[in-house]
C-alpha cells in the first residue's frame, strides 16, 4: 500500500489526544474497549461500581504503554457522575468520548416475579444512568462543538427476550433515546450512536445463562469485537454516522 495513503487511513481511525470516558470499563466489554481505544491513542477514564477491578484493567492500560485512569463510580449517582467527569478533565483537560456501558442484568425473571423496585432497578442503571452521564458531559461537548457518543444497549433492546422483559425495555429504551439525541444534536457535530451487542463471552453473560449459538455462526462473540464497533464509532471514520446501531452478533439477528 502506498506509505500516503496508509498514513492518511491511519488517522482516519487514530485516536490520539482524544480522551474518553468508560463506564462499567472494570470487565468484559468495557475493559476490552478500554484498551482498545489506549491502543488507538485516548486517553481513558475507567469507572465502575467495582473500583478494584477499574484500577488494575487502568494498570493494566499503562503498562501496555497507554495513558488511563480511573475511579469508583455507581452510574446511578449524579454527584458520583460529576466527580468522574470532573475527575477527567482535570486529567486529560476535557472530554471527547463517552462510553455508557455500565449495566446489570434482570435475572431471568418473567414479569409474574418482577415487581416494582425491581423494574425501577433496572430502568435507573440501564436507562436512566445513560442519561445521567450524558447530561454530565453534554455542555462540554457542546462548548467545542464536537463529541462521541456511544451507548451499549443489547440484543435484548432489539429483538426483546423470553425473559427479563424490563431489561430489554431499558435497553431498547436506551436505542430510542440516543437516536433521539442524534437528531437533537447533530448539527453541534456531537455524534450518538449505539452498539447492540449480540451473546458475547463476559462474565455477565456467565452470571445469567450461556448457551453458545454455534448453529448460528462459528463462534461466541468475544469482548474484543463489540469493543471494534466501539472504537470505529468513536473515530472519524464515523462522522457521518449518528443514530445508527451497530449489532455485532454474527448473524444471530439482523436489523
Amino acid at each position: 500500500m502506498n506509505k500516503m495513503i496508509s498514513e492518511n487511513i491511519y488517522s482516519f481511525y487514530a485516536l490520539e489526544g482524544k480522551s474518553a470516558i468508560v463506564t462499567g470499563a472494570g470487565n468484559g466489554i468495557g475493559k476490552a474497549t478500554a484498551r482498545l481505544l489506549a491502543a488507538f491513542g485516548a486517553n481513558v477514564m475507567l469507572c465502575d461500581i467495582e473500583e478494584e477491578s477499574a484500577e488494575a484493567a487502568a494498570g493494566q492500560i499503562c503498562a501496555e504503554g497507554g495513558r488511563a485512569v480511573s475511579m469508583y463510580c455507581d452510574i446511578t449517582d449524579r454527584d458520583l457522575i460529576e466527580k468522574t467527569v470532573n475527575k477527567t478533565v482535570e486529567e486529560f483537560g476535557t472530554v471527547d468520548i463517552l462510553v455508557n456501558n455500565g449495566a446489570t442484568l434482570g435475572g431471568g425473571k418473567p414479569i409474574a416475579k418482577v415487581d416494582p423496585p425491581e423494574f425501577a432497578r433496572l430502568i435507573d442503571t440501564n436507562l436512566t444512568g445513560v442519561f445521567y452521564f450524558i447530561y454530565a458531559v453534554l455542555p462540554i461537548m457542546r462548548a467545542k462543538k464536537y463529541g462521541k457518543i456511544i451507548n451499549i444497549s443489547s440484543g435484548a433492546g432489539v429483538v426483546g427476550g423470553e425473559t427479563d422483559f424490563h431489561y430489554a425495555a431499558a435497553k431498547g429504551g436506551v436505542i430510542a433515546m440516543s437516536k433521539g439525541l442524534a437528531r437533537e444534536l447533530g448539527h453541534e457535530s456531537i455524534n450518538v450512536n449505539v452498539v447492540a451487542p449480540g451473546l458475547t463471552n463476559t462474565r455477565m453473560a456467565h452470571e445469567w445463562e450461556f448457551e453458545p449459538a454455534l448453529k448460528r455462526f462459528y463462534r461466541v462473540g468475544e469482548p474484543v469485537d463489540m469493543a471494534a464497533a466501539v472504537v470505529f464509532l468513536a473515530s472519524d471514520a464515523a462522522g457521518y454516522f449518528s443514530g445508527q446501531v451497530i449489532s455485532p452478533n454474527g448473524g444471530e439477528y439482523m436489523i
